[in-house]
């Protein structure tokens, strides 16, 4: 079973416990004071020391280190407490409070934000996952003071709001306002923003739609990456019907240098394509418009996808005209009625060049091939370089099944599957040797095999068939995991 481990450096206050946060800050600066008064005049005169060490050099060192071993580096000379107040170690800041921090009559954190947040320039927002009431009060305090605090002394170029459900959901009408205030406020002081991120932070619409707008107006030219995920808390509400508030939504066209963006299929996603129509002879006025990925994101049911109005084939070639370089990332994830969710999603003039498909529903053998057969229709194939499918109870039948969609796609260059047993892997690589996808230059099938004890049919062909298309050039993994 192959693993994979990755690790990361983040530069946060939480790496220090709330003691220690103010402690060593005093620390540093008596000691540091000390250190000057000793040693300016022995030490610093001496060369080839730790302390006479270049600027550069120095502040690679603390981008390399969490928030309280870059304040112990600090302690040891007057240079190194020079380099610890330099804007490349404080560029980038994540405000993530713990649960001490929050039981504090003064949040050591927020020393750190009002003498150092002048030089922040990417700053990642963590919400608190809590239930306790006076926790999450604590923490909308300091949130909304932080942002007061960006609001007069900061221009980022990103900024990102992540998990804030908890947050939300156990608040009182003031306090969700003067959050949303200190939101709008803060946005609206931003001119730079190159990255701004909403994730899991599910607003009310007419809050959604404010934050949009005040972000159209002021970082227009410079924002290239959007992401709203899960920031729409509602969409059964009868939102639409708020015409003054739907009027204040821009569209897509209005962010003339947005390169990417990620997005729920929602009521604001969907107005802001679907009135782009007007905005097509402006543009033809001006440079093409950058938008060339747009990763769209499903979870819904069949009651759900009867809410929406639904794009249309005219309003995606409308989206050809205005960004023609546009590729589009779809990931469905449904549990039911999988045709009509296929004809909601999926349709002609969609440059959908990566799929993710997977059904809660154990009959999804035959909505593979419904869904093979709307792809098909709508000529989705011709842009089709990646497909993902959870497979996960395939017959005797997989290798006719999709073997003539495969050899449809022209330019389809990695198939992962997952699957739940082998049933028909053997054939379909067996089919592969003699008439593989032209395209087709990476295959990962995950199988998950529920282990009796018995031989596992088949899997000693498996094994030998992807030896043979390895050689024949295929990058191929099968993957075995086996549980009991």
């Amino acid at each position: 079973m192959d693993a994979v481990f990755t690790s990361e450096v983040v530069f946060d206050a939480k790496s220090i416990g709330p003691i220690g946060i103010q402690n060593t800050e005093e620390r540093r600066d008596r000691e540091s004071a000390q250190s000057i008064s000793s040693n300016e005049t022995e030490g610093c005169e001496k060369q080839g020391k730790w302390s006479d060490l270049p600027s550069l050099p120095l502040e690679k060192i603390y981008s390399f280190l969490r928030r309280e071993d870059q304040v112990n580096m600090s302690l040891v000379c007057r240079c190194w407490s020079e380099g610890y107040g330099s804007p490349s170690v404080w560029e980038t800041f994540r405000f993530d409070l713990t649960e001490s921090h929050l039981s504090m009559d003064s949040c050591p954190v927020m020393k750190f934000v009002q003498k150092y947040s002048s030089m922040f320039r990417n700053v990642e927002i963590n919400g608190f996952h809590n239930k306790n009431n006076l926790l999450v009060k604590n923490w909308c305090r300091h949130f909304v003071e932080f942002l007061q605090n960006l609001t007069i002394n900061t221009q980022l170029i990103s900024v990102e709001f992540l998990y804030f459900t908890d947050c939300l959901t156990h608040i009182d009408t003031p306090t969700y306002k003067e959050i949303c205030g200190a939101i709008s406020d803060f946005l609206a002081s931003q001119h730079l923003l190159k990255r701004v991120e909403f994730n899991i932070c599910p607003f009310e619409y007419q809050e959604c739609v404010q934050f949009l707008k005040i972000l159209i107006e002021n970082s227009r030219e410079s924002i290239s990456h959007l992401k709203l995920r899960d920031f729409l808390s509602d969409e059964n509400e009868d939102i639409v019907q708020d015409s003054n508030v739907a009027q204040k939504l821009p569209v897509l066209a209005d962010l003339p240098s947005l390169k990417t963006l990620e997005t729920d299929y929602s009521s604001i996603f969907e107005n802001m394509v679907a009135r782009q129509s007007n905005a097509i002879q402006a543009v033809k006025n001006c440079k093409t418009l950058l938008l060339t990925k747009l990763k769209l994101y499903n979870y819904r049911t069949y009651t759900e996808i009867e809410n929406f109005r639904g794009l249309t084939s005219t309003d995606w070639r409308f989206m050809k005209t205005l960004y023609p370089h546009l590729q589009v990332e779809l990931i469905l994830s449904i549990d039911s009625a999988a045709r009509r969710v296929f004809e909601f999603f999926i349709l002609p003039n969609m440059p959908i060049s990566h799929l993710k498909y997977s059904n809660g529903d154990f009959n999804v053998g035959t909505e593979i091939a419904v869904l093979f057969d709307r792809l098909l229709a709508c000529k989705t194939n011709e842009h089709l370089v990646y497909l993902k499918l959870d497979w996960e109870e395939p017959s005797q039948h997989l290798s006719s099944t999709i073997n003539p969609f495969l050899q449809a796609c022209k330019k389809l260059k990695c198939l992962v599957l997952f699957m739940l047993n082998i049933t028909g892997i053997d054939v379909l690589l067996e089919s592969w040797l003699e008439n593989r996808p032209v395209s087709l230059e990476e295959v990962i099938i995950d199988i998950l095999y529920q282990h009796n004890g018995n031989e596992i049919p088949g899997w000693i062909n498996i094994t030998d068939y992807v030896s043979l298309l390895k050689l024949a050039g295929l990058n191929i993994r099968v993957k075995l995991r086996i549980y009991s």
